[in-house]
């Protein structure tokens, strides 16, 4: 058996109808491959607003079963009673657990694993095949210098989460708006595009983002020994 996972991250949506629409063509992108679930890693919302979550829920409705996990634009609070999400998400996909992980501070970039998200973590851990952790803030840095600055800033607690959690086989992220592949641990850290904009690749150009391009994704293939194989997509 195995399992495909569609991973989607930073839809920002606005009142914009734009915005909604870059998330529904890498939803609509997707669906040939009829992935078992879908993992939002975070900046659902460009500025937390309750009508931005039902924008997303509605572009979610009649897809595979989905997590949304909050990032540095979102509201956890109105997030998880909009789109009745728990502090640490969980989806059962075939014998593949995927268990989000809340990292914001309030009023900040960056991300922190908390010892109360950590303990949820272990104990929804318990009794799994294989485990993905999801979360918003990368726990590596990718070379650029802006998204460096704003990371997970306390990796070592995520590493020991791993090593604590049977069978981890991969860690989502999302916050850099870039395809990244990574290790943490000894396990793959797998970060999907931007849905609203793309990173660019020169530091010192302004904007930093691109939003002219074509939204991405990631499909994350993992089968029954835990060997996870990623592809990123855009919808051109």
């Amino acid at each position: 058996m195995s399992a495909t996972l569609l991973h989607v991250s930073d839809p920002h949506l606005t009142d914009d109808p734009a915005s909604a629409e870059r998330l529904r063509q890498v939803l609509d992108l997707a669906a040939p491959r009829r992935p078992d679930a879908i993992v939002a890693t975070g900046d659902i919302s460009d500025r937390g607003r309750p009508e931005e979550y039902r924008a997303f829920a509605e572009l979610m409705a009649n897809r595979p079963p989905w997590i949304a996990i909050p990032g540095n634009h979102d509201d956890p609070a109105t997030l998880r009673a909009e789109l009745a999400q728990e502090q640490c998400p969980v989806l059962e996909v075939d014998r593949v657990r995927v268990i989000g992980l809340d990292v914001t501070v309030p009023g900040e970039d960056h991300g922190f694993l908390r010892d109360d998200v950590v303990r949820a973590a272990g104990t929804a851990a318990q009794g799994a095949h294989q485990v993905v952790l999801a979360l918003h803030q990368p726990p590596v840095e990718i070379g650029h210098p802006f998204v460096d600055a704003i990371p997970l800033t306390n990796p070592d607690v995520l590493v020991e989460l791993v090593q604590r959690i049977p069978r981890v086989v991969a860690v989502l992220s999302g916050h850099v708006h870039t395809p990244l592949a990574s290790s943490l641990a000894g396990v793959p850290v797998l970060g999907a595009p931007g849905v609203a904009s793309e990173l660019g690749v020169d530091p010192d150009r302004r904007p930093l983002m691109v939003d002219d391009g074509a939204p991405g994704m990631a499909l994350h293939h993992i089968d029954d020994g835990g060997t996870v194989t990623t592809t990123f997509h855009h919808a051109a």
